[in-house]
This record gives structure tokens, sequence and C-alpha cells, in this order.
């Protein structure tokens, strides 16, 4: 699989330092002795948006370490790993806490049990064929391009379509299936691409055997890596059709089984549960508003410092209608290097931070409910431009200033409903930062 490894601060660039191919079970030495001459003695430690990976065990996988560290809890990953190369060990003593390992599945129960459900189809590919050629049973189909073989031959397919049988513990899994060829001495010179039919929200990941994680591509693409390998199709679930979508591990589901339900308090809105609240660890409560667009992305590596590459292989930068960094502000060099959330979910929601969107009809603002660690944050007052204070805000310590990602966690998205129309919260946005209403959405 691939892995992007990227230099740690802005000076370091927004390209990876190296591209890198490395097997499922990769570890800490595979890892290393994968990296260009000109950097493997210069790098030697790493992280996940500036969360470190521990390789505390000498068989520790890369995917291993990654899955422990982050900050979204799934054993689904997307690839390609966007992991930050340090000189030195940094950031090991900010308080991140590592998740347990994930045990290791038995392959011969595995083998034994899906055999038992399967059914089986043969598909014969004609070698040498100028069109492409594609196969379809139990809701699965398979595109082989043209000339994908230099000679005839056949695949068997084994799989089990039924939300009924959850082998691995995998929610809302489609299908699995498991491809091998009929005889191992002509083989495929090109991939097919397989598709379930009937659901667009579902990704096809492959098993890291015998793990507990599977992987798929961020580009969605749905080619094979090789044949012989098990595979699954997992429906993503809609949060907010045609803008959110997640895994269906990394949030916490209503009774009835929807992402979300509806809450009055603070304000009204829906309300899509991440975890619990650590009260002891975690004892205040703080928003941060945000655009749904970046919500996937937060999730998954929590709230970060300025100049952080995360797992989606963006370096994070301030809006240009914030604090610039460099610039001092309440007597602190470069203020806007930290993490800033609000007790006043009112200021999280001005259109400096939060950028509305369309629901069912509905306006509505994104906002990160966080828990924060006592003792972690300095208080400041409001750098919002004509913000009208409501009853309960203080308005001298609206702003919470943070500079560990490890002090606050994110446990819940709240939608918020919006009275404006979207056309008149546009313009609002508009005049907040200074420019055409017609270019702010």
């Amino acid at each position: 699989f691939s892995v992007h490894l990227y230099g740690d601060g802005q000076k370091s660039g927004n390209e990876p330092l190296a591209k890198l191919q490395l097997n499922c079970d990769a570890t800490y030495n595979d890892l290393v002795h994968a990296m260009p001459n000109s950097i493997r003695n210069k790098y030697t430690n790493f992280s996940i948006a500036r969360r470190p990976l521990n390789f505390d065990k000498d068989d520790t996988t890369v995917l291993s370490a990654v899955c422990r560290a982050r900050h979204g809890k799934t054993k689904f990953v997307q690839l390609p790993l966007c992991i930050t190369a340090h000189e030195k060990a940094r950031y090991t003593h900010s308080g991140h806490i590592l998740r347990d390992h994930l045990p290791n599945y038995s392959l011969r129960d595995i083998h034994h049990k899906f055999s038992s459900k399967c059914r089986s189809s043969s598909m014969k590919i004609r070698g040498q064929l100028a069109d492409n050629q594609t196969f379809s049973f139990g809701g699965l189909s398979f595109t082989f391009p043209n000339n994908c073989a230099n000679d005839n031959l056949s695949i068997d397919v084994d799989y089990i379509v039924s939300p009924d049988f959850d082998l691995f513990g995998l929610p809302t899994c489609i299908c699995l299936f498991k491809t091998k060829y009929h005889n191992e001495n002509t083989k495929l010179i090109d991939m097919p691409t397989v598709l379930f039919t009937g659901e667009p929200n579902a990704l096809l990941y492959n098993w890291v055997q015998p793990s507990s994680y599977w992987f798929s591509y961020r580009t969605r693409q749905t080619r094979l890596l090789s044949i012989g390998e098990m595979h699954a199709f997992i429906r993503h679930i809609d949060v907010i059709p045609s803008l959110l979508s997640l895994p269906p591990d990394i949030f916490i589901p209503t009774a009835t089984g929807k992402p979300f339900e509806i809450r009055s308090k603070p304000v009204p809105c829906y309300y899509l549960k991440i975890r619990g609240h650590n009260k002891k660890d975690f004892p205040h409560i703080a928003y941060h508003g945000t655009n749904i667009k970046a919500i996937e992305s937060i999730l998954m590596d929590g709230l970060v410092m300025p100049s952080t590459v995360v797992s989606i292989g963006l370096r994070i930068c301030p809006p240009d209608n914030h604090i610039a960094r460099g610039t001092s502000a309440f007597n602190v060099d470069d203020f806007s290097n930290a993490i800033f959330v609000t007790p006043s979910i009112h200021y999280c929601s001005d259109p400096v931070y939060a950028v509305t969107f369309t629901y069912e009809d509905e306006c509505l603002i994104p906002v990160l409910e966080c828990s924060v660690k006592n003792g972690s944050f300095k208080t400041y007052r409001s750098t919002v431009k004509d913000y009208v204070a409501h009853q309960d805000d203080d308005i001298n310590a609206i702003e919470w200033r943070l500079t560990n990602p490890a002090d606050v966690e994110i446990i819940s998205v709240l939608f918020v409903h919006v009275i404006t129309s979207k056309s008149e919260a546009a313009r609002l946005r508009a005049e907040k930062l200074g420019v055409d209403p017609t270019s702010v959405k």
C-alpha cells in the first residue's frame, strides 16, 4: 500500500518528502528501509497528524501504529497513509493516549466459517481480447479491461451477500468475497474493477490479514490490487447526503439506528455522537465552528495545530480572515499558532468560523462539541468584529486558546439550525470576510 512521508512544519513545504510502497505487514524497519537513501538516516521518528507512532514491539505494523495513534476510532483506513517524518522524537510527552492493539484473527477459523456460508462462481477470461469483459453475480460486477491477459484463464470467486453473517464484526458490511486463480500457472497482467450494484455508498475494502484492519483508497478506486485476497463492500453512512459520508464505526448511532438525533440544548440542533464524555479528564465543554467539508478529516485527526499535515495529506493553515501566523496579539507571540475553541455556541456559529449548508431545505451550520482538560487553555476576549454577545457570553473570556491537541477531544458533531436563508447567510459571511457576496457559498 501507499505511504506518503511529509516533513514537519511549514518550511518543509506541502509536497511529500517521499512516496513509498510497503507490504501490508510492514514494520518500522520496513518503513525505514523503503525510504530513499537521501533521507533514511535523517528521519527516524514518525507521527500521524503529530500523534507519535509507537512501535513498541518489533512486529508492530505501520498500519497498526497509525490506527492506535489517531483520534478517530475506526478499523477502516484510507490510503495513501500520510505520515510525518521527524529527525528526533517529537510530541511523545503531549499526553496522547494510544488505543489498545486489536487482535489478529485465526486464518483457519476465518476460512472455515467463510467456506461454510459462501457461494461460488467462476469467471472465464479470454486472453488478448480487445474488448472489456464483464461478469455479474450476487450483486457483484467484475469488469476486466481489454488485453488483461495473454492467455485464457479462470478466476474463482467465493462470496457471501448477507447482512446477518458478520464474520469480522464489520457494521454495514454488504458483501464479503475472495478471489483465486483456478490455475496458478496463468495470471492476469491487468486487474479488474469490481462494483456492488445498487449501492452507491458501498466502498471496496481490502483485508489486511490476519489483522482487524481494512484499507481502501481515498479516491474510491474499485480496482482489485491482486487475486487471492479477501475483500468487503462496506456501506458508508450518509450523515448528510452528498455532503458528509462516514465510516460506520467512527460514530455512535442512535438507538433507532439513525446517525443522529434531535437535541434542544445548548441550541436546537441535530446531534451526531462521536464518543462518550470523559468528565473526569476532560471536564469542560467548548465548541468549534467549521465547514462540513472538513468534518471527516477532523474526526480522523482531531483538532490540530497550524502547519500540521493531516491524514488526507493537507497542511493546515489559519484561514485568510483570521489573525495571520507570526502576528503578536494579547502580548502572545504568534498568537494564531494554537487551537481555538469557545464556551459559547453562538460565538463559534458566527460566519467567520462556521459555514452554512443546506439539508432538506434547512440552513444549518456544523459545530464540533469538544471536551477540554482542566488548566489546558488561556482565555481571551472576542476577536470577531461586530460580534453581538448573547446573554450567557463572557465577551472577555470567550476565546479559549490551547497549544496541545491532546488536551481536547471531539465528543459530538452538532448541526445547528440557522434562521437566515442560505443567501442571507452567504451575504453575512461575505460582509464579515470583506469580499464580494457572489464569491461566498
